[in-house]
């Protein structure tokens, strides 16, 4: 049961559907539960895509609202529609395992005492809220601090109804870990499988520098309005003929107009990001908010593009450490960091190498489906 159209596959929860299916569905009988329409773009052999209904934007705001007041997350809200929970009761006594996609649908876990259940989390939503809580605007933050200690609680109730627990990377089972310890031996990390693009990548004409994806998501459009308005006009000093392209579905007034003004590409709702981010030769993940694995760092690797991030993005795909990337924090550092990937193709292909090396050693999608089937079947 998943809270989100699975297609086409631009955010990490859209992508942990999809792939979930298809580990699953060559061996099993695969019902999918996610909101109508359930039309998918082609029919997948072995599994059965069923939809059901959220209701009206008004009806989904007035639930988010009697949420909050009786002390629960508004994101569950959002989500707990009557005919998601009849559609559940009806398939769930008639499959071996169920899985709740995100703690978003935590609510219904009750209504499945009894089931093997498995809760993918896929990412810990109480970090997001509460890492927007410090970066957000002020007034704001009271709202996203109480959202996080709700979801917080939530994610405890969910992973203690649940025989196994997922989530996308180590930083967001640390975190959980921290706070939810007695769940910390049923709590297991599968990665997302992002494929690696063929051949050998020649590089592109021109010095882009790309930032990619959601760009209505907000961190980011507070990392996009960051860049430029601190890191661009500082690269731009140092290298002239720079190019920034910010490729992403949902990009708002403010951030068009930040781009506008710095002489950026925007492309908005791309239809192959991937295609876009291969026009690059350095890619950005400069998020300072959010959680779990930043698909634009996997996305990159996968086109041998070298990337810099800060140590928040970095910590997404297992740290600094880990190696693949450059981190930086502050505009300074930044532009600098940049600018020498630009300036040293040598540099560059080598960072852009070991990327690849850790997207085919970490995140191959074959690995990802296998430890999937694994932690769903046992």
């Amino acid at each position: 049961m998943a809270s989100r159209v699975p297609w086409p596959p631009r955010r990490g929860d859209q992508l942990r559907t999809l792939q979930l299916v298809a580990a699953l569905a060559p061996d099993h009988q695969v019902t999918a539960l996610v909101p109508a329409p359930a039309a998918p773009p082609q029919a997948t052999p072995g599994v059965r895509w069923e939809g059901y209904d959220l209701g009206p934007a008004a009806a989904r705001g007035a639930r988010a609202a009697a949420a909050f007041g009786r002390g629960l997350p508004a994101q569950s809200g959002l989500f707990a529609a009557p005919d998601l929970r009849r559609r559940m009761a009806a398939l769930a006594p008639t499959h071996d395992r169920v899985v709740l996609q995100l703690v978003r649908l935590a609510p219904l876990a009750p209504q499945l005492a009894g089931a093997h259940l498995v809760a993918d989390l896929i990412d810990a939503l109480s970090l997001s809220f509460a890492t927007r809580a410090r970066t957000d605007r002020p007034l704001l933050r009271p709202f996203w601090r109480l959202e996080a200690r709700r979801l917080e609680r939530a994610e405890g109730r969910l992973m203690g109804a649940a025989a196994k627990s997922l989530v996308v990377c180590e930083r967001d089972r640390g975190h959980l870990v921290a706070r939810h310890p007695a769940g910390a031996e049923r709590l297991a990390v599968v990665p997302l499988g992002v494929p690696a693009a063929a051949g050998v990548r020649q590089p592109p004409p021109f010095p882009t520098v790309a930032f990619t994806g959601n760009l209505g998501y907000f961190p980011n459009r507070q990392a996009a309005l960051w860049l430029l308005r601190e890191v661009w006009p500082r690269l731009r000093r140092r290298c002239p003929d720079a190019r920034l392209l910010l490729a992403g579905e949902r990009p708002g007034a403010r951030l068009r107009r930040c781009a506008a003004r710095a002489g950026a590409e925007l492309v908005a709702a791309p239809g192959d990001l991937r295609a876009e981010l291969s026009r690059a030769r350095v890619a950005v993940a400069p998020v300072a908010s959010g959680s779990g694995t930043p698909l634009k760092i996997l996305d990159a690797w996968a086109e041998q593009v070298p990337v810099v991030a800060s140590a928040f993005a970095a910590a997404g795909v297992g740290g600094a450490e880990a190696g693949g990337l450059v981190v930086a924090e502050g505009p300074a550092e930044w532009a600098a960091a940049i600018h020498r990937l630009l300036a040293e193709p040598a540099l560059a292909r080598q960072l852009a190498a070991a990327g690849r090396a850790r997207l085919q050693a970490d995140y191959s999608p074959q690995a990802t489906a296998a430890a999937m089937r694994r932690a769903v079947v046992g």
